[in-house]
């Protein structure tokens, strides 16, 4: 019997080849299972990555943006300069200045800060406030370097103000 048995599973041809074909088969859906299994570590890795990069990009692009707004606060492009400045935000608030003088300008290291001085007479705390207000948020770089508001004598409530402003460009 055994050597019947034994005849049988050796030497039919048919039987072989099928379990040959059982064992390929059992080695590749073991192979397959292990590459599956790599392949899903290697993604949840890769995702994680992927998070760490998209917030990354966020915060690159906060920065870039704030960089941005400092060039163009920082005078990156041409300004028109710091008297003309001082006129154009007069006009926008309606009020008038005595005399806008330029004071010249300076040179430190790459920037140069040109200086004007501006009296405006007869104005109320109100407008020296939105003055200085639209001065402080100029997309041009200004800077108030000193302030001086005296009272008139004939009314308490107008004021003489004399600012020294100055403005930052590059070259």
């Amino acid at each position: 019997m055994k050597t019947l048995a034994g005849k049988i599973i050796f030497f039919d041809k048919t039987i072989s080849v099928l379990a040959v074909t059982m064992i390929i088969a059992l080695i590749f859906t073991v192979m397959s299972f292990i590459y599956a299994g790599n392949m899903e570590r290697k993604n949840r890795g890769l995702k994680t990555r992927l998070t760490a990069v998209q917030s990354l990009s966020r915060q690159v692009i906060q920065i870039k943006t704030v960089v941005e707004s400092k060039e163009k606060k920082t005078g990156m492009r041409k300004s028109t300069g710091v008297v003309s400045a001082l006129e154009q935000i007069l006009k926008s608030l309606g009020l008038e200045a005595k005399e806008i003088k330029p004071l010249g300008k300076m040179k430190a290291g790459e920037f140069t800060e040109e200086n004007a001085e501006l009296e405006i007479q007869d104005v109320d705390l109100n407008s020296i406030v939105n003055l200085l207000y639209k001065i402080d948020i100029s997309p041009l770089p200004m800077k108030i370097k000193s302030a001086a508001i005296n009272s008139t004598f004939e009314d308490p409530d107008r004021f003489i103000l004399k600012l020294t402003v100055s403005l930052l460009s590059r070259g």
